[in-house]
């Protein structure tokens, strides 16, 4: 068994690489370039250190606005509502219950700005199956330390390549495991470091349950 496992939210279990192509759809209806867009929401994204996190949709419509588009307060409540939508890996419940028969804790361990975090979670369900769920703006290693303590029987599931990268250097005892980013991260990525990744949930949980 695992003493702790941590799992990531964004792209991990909630497909947020749709959650953003649906966002800028929202802003492109106000005549948003894609460049713009992208461009913006990298900005939007990061607080004043990269790797922490800093996203709201109003901050991401200010900056618009700051590049002289009308953004409409309607449209920040049709951002809002996307969080109606599912955006919920197809395998994201069978994977936690998996999970859940190897470990004595699961937390779920996210970054990202408190409020649209929780949104975020509450939408897709799955708090049910959580011990525990920590938002964070950034530093999961010192976060994974401050809750799991003296444990190292530890299992992190993500799929941000250079979190892996430097929680792996951190935490040499932690089992990390990466859930492959199709988009964002190409195959040489991942091959480039000796860590385990998958391109599937159910996948990470049968590595997983093998390591033990």
């Amino acid at each position: 068994m695992f003493d702790y496992s941590f799992i990531d939210l964004d792209d991990t279990l909630f497909n947020t690489y749709i959650f953003k192509e649906d966002i800028l759809e929202c802003f492109a209806r106000c005549g948003v370039t894609k460049e713009d867009y992208y461009d913006s929401y990298r900005q939007a994204v990061f607080g004043p250190v990269e790797g922490y996190f800093d996203y709201t949709f109003k901050k991401h419509a200010d900056i618009l606005r700051n590049l002289n588009y009308q953004i409409p307060d309607s449209t920040i409540d049709d951002l809002n509502n996307l969080l109606k939508k599912n955006y919920n890996d197809s395998q994201a419940e069978q994977f936690l219950l998996g999970i859940k028969k190897i470990s004595h804790k699961l937390i779920l361990l996210t970054a990202g700005e408190p409020e649209l975090q929780k949104k975020k979670i509450d939408s897709t369900g799955l708090a049910k199956y959580f011990d525990q769920i920590e938002i964070i703006d950034g530093g999961k290693s010192q976060k994974i330390v401050a809750v799991a303590g003296q444990a190292n029987k530890i299992l992190f599931v993500n799929d941000n390549f250079k979190e892996n990268i430097q929680l792996k250097h951190d935490l040499p005892y932690v089992l990390v495991i990466a859930k492959k980013h199709k988009v964002l991260w190409k195959e040489d990525n991942y091959q480039s470091i000796d860590l385990p990744y998958f391109d599937s949930l159910i996948e990470i949980k049968d590595y997983a349950t093998r390591s033990l």
